[in-house]
Formats: C-alpha cells, sequence, structure tokens
C-alpha cells in the first residue's frame, strides 16, 4: 500500500468514522462503511489530484455511502398509479433526491435522539400538540417541552449544516 495513501487513512479514518456513528447504532456497521469510503477512494485514487478540498471529497463520498446503504438496507414499496406516468425534470428529480435525503437525514437524527426527546419532538412536529399539551400528557413541565424541543432543532440543525457543506 502507498505510503500517502496510509498517511491519509490514518488521518482521516477516525473522522469518517465519527461522521458516520452520527448517523449509525452499529459500531460494525460504521467500521465497515467507513472503509468502503477508503475502498472507493482508492479504487479512484488517479482522480485524488484533480481534488481541491480533500475534506469535503471525503465527507461527500462517506454521505453517499451512507444514503446507499441506507437505501439499501429499506425496503420500498412502490405502488403503481393507474395511466402513464407523467415524466419529471432532470431538476425535479434533483430536488427531490436532494430532499429525499435531507428527510433521511433528519428523520436518522430523530430516531437516534434520548427517548424523551424523540418523543416530545414527535408529539410537537408530527402530531402538532402544544408545548402545554405535550407536558400534560408527560406529566413534564413546559419549559422542560421547551428546553427538549430546542436541544432537538439544535441537533437537526447541526445535521442540515453538515449535508449543505457538501452541496
Amino acid at each position: 500500500m502507498n505510503t500517502s495513501f496510509e498517511s491519509l487513512f490514518i488521518t482521516y479514518y477516525p473522522k469518517i468514522k465519527n461522521f458516520l456513528a452520527g448517523f449509525l447504532d452499529s459500531k460494525e456497521e460504521v467500521e465497515d462503511l467507513s472503509q468502503d469510503v477508503f475502498v472507493k477512494v482508492w479504487q479512484n485514487r488517479s482522480q485524488l489530484i484533480y481534488i481541491d478540498n480533500l475534506n469535503a471529497y471525503l465527507y461527500r463520498i462517506a454521505k453517499n455511502t451512507l444514503f446507499d446503504y441506507i437505501e439499501k438496507s429499506r425496503k420500498l414499496h412502490y405502488t403503481r398509479t393507474s395511466g402513464l406516468p407523467e415524466v419529471p425534470t432532470t431538476d425535479a428529480i434533483e430536488e427531490l433526491l436532494f430532499a429525499n435525503e435531507l428527510n433521511d437525514l433528519i428523520n436518522l437524527t430523530i430516531d437516534k435522539m434520548p427517548l424523551q426527546r424523540k418523543t416530545i419532538f414527535t408529539f410537537s412536529r408530527k402530531e402538532g400538540l402544544s408545548n402545554e399539551e405535550i407536558a400534560q400528557r408527560l406529566g413534564i413541565s413546559k419549559r422542560t417541552v421547551e428546553t427538549h424541543i430546542s436541544a432537538a432543532l439544535s441537533d437537526i440543525r447541526k445535521v442540515i449544516s453538515l449535508f449543505l457543506l457538501f452541496f
């Protein structure tokens, strides 16, 4: 193995691993996907001379590897509509993919939240309950509800910021 690649791996593997660990619970999956990132880098090593920002390049590969993994992990169910389907434009497809990727990241972030924060956030944003209603349902103070919602939104903002760095 090339010493430059070894140095690249030693420097960036922990960062990529930590990035992926923010979205996955399984240590084994995180390690496998992190290694997959560097396999892809090795396979495309001739292109590295054209890369201006190696950090962004590696994180983009990590993001795409994560999305591919999520897509393969899901069971996709399609329903066929009657008649001929409408053919979307390339821009519409890209926007839809971007929105779906962002939605997947947000849902992963919510899934990884502590149980009480996840419950409170779900009541607030997905069920439309007021902070007061959530507090009454859970037998906690309205201020605790507000704190959890604020923390949840902060977590989501961080993920979105990382996501947008790659676009």
